[in-house]
């Protein structure tokens, strides 16, 4: 794509992103049952947040510092991205057909604390989930197995998304905290996260969320229609026309983890070498969590051996 043509699309979002999702990007699928696909077009954008940001909304220091410096990425090649989560349905064909058993248990918040429960897998993690809502309890291995899996099945190149991939289909060509602005006052409307539907079920309070390290969690004021998953068609999409990125379930990435963006690549490569592998990064938030860290540019690192249920992911493919 040449620049004036990609400054022509990045204008074009801004402008009316629903048409542009609608009309202009190509969807498809590799097989009848295969994952949905969204051809996200070449382009480039500013990756991270500036530190105003996550102040803004009330993000303790220690997180926000991990998103900066911001940074200019070019993403020089289309990909595809999966257009919502992988589903529980799509995970138990890969298990039926591959014989890939996790190991059970997972992890679940109770009161103050994460608890491991060895009743819950990714075929129940005891929050009300069908088969039409993402799969959870995933590690990052686990994800892994299964894009390989795909990758056999359909002769392409399936994978995980570099966290600059999955920043730049999030953002859409936008540049504001979430996709749809910078004002979180709304947000039941486009992000599936912990809400008042989630307080009402769980009764968590400001002392029960501890793990997220903020002092005044009630749940965000507003109704999003979900206390916990939503299934995945009910997800609002984003200007790409990927649906649920931003909350429902946390989404594995394929980089290792490091600690900020000082040591980031300028183009859309996993950063794989010289850092922590046994730990992850982990993009978008869980129906667990506040509006501060359902933002584009919010990280996450996570041990890529856990399992909790909010951990789902989605498919990337080469194109």
């Amino acid at each position: 794509m040449t620049r004036p043509a990609f400054l022509l699309l990045w204008l074009g979002l801004a402008a009316c992103p629903r048409v542009f999702a609608e009309e202009s990007l190509r969807t498809f699928r590799d097989c009848a049952e295969c994952p949905e696909i969204v051809a996200v077009p070449a382009g480039e954008f500013l990756m991270g947040a500036e530190i105003e940001e996550p102040r803004r909304l009330g993000l303790p220091e220690f997180w926000a510092t991990r998103e900066q410096p911001t940074h200019r990425v070019v993403v020089r090649r289309p990909f595809g991205l999966g257009k919502y989560e992988v589903t529980r349905h799509e995970f138990a064909r890969f298990a039926a057909a591959s014989g890939y058993a996790p190991a059970p248990g997972c992890w679940h918040f109770v009161g103050t604390e994460w608890l491991f429960d060895e009743s819950r897998s990714w075929r129940d993690a005891k929050i009300g989930e069908t088969d039409d809502h993402p799969v959870t309890c995933i590690n990052w291995h686990d994800a892994v197995a299964y894009l390989e899996w795909l990758s056999e099945q359909t002769g392409q190149r399936y994978r995980l998304a570099s966290e600059a991939e999955w920043e730049y289909a999030v953002r859409a060509g936008t540049r504001t905290a979430y996709w749809f602005g910078d004002d979180p006052v709304e947000i039941c409307k486009f992000v599936n996260l912990g809400d008042l539907d989630t307080q009402d079920r769980f009764r968590w309070d400001k002392t029960q969320i501890k793990y997220e390290k903020m002092s005044d969690w009630k749940g965000q004021p507003c109704r999003d229609g979900f206390a916990t998953l939503a299934p995945v068609r009910a997800t609002i999409a984003n200007p790409f026309g990927v649906h649920g990125m931003l909350g429902n379930a946390n989404e594995w990435v394929a980089d290792c983890w490091s600690d900020d963006h000082r040591s980031a690549k300028i183009d859309q490569t996993a950063r794989l070498m010289g850092i922590d592998c046994g730990l992850r990064v982990m993009r978008g938030q869980g129906w667990t969590a506040v509006a501060a860290s359902t933002r584009a540019a919010f990280r996450l690192k996570m041990n890529a051996t856990d399992r909790r249920f909010t951990f789902g992911f989605r498919v990337a493919r080469d194109l």
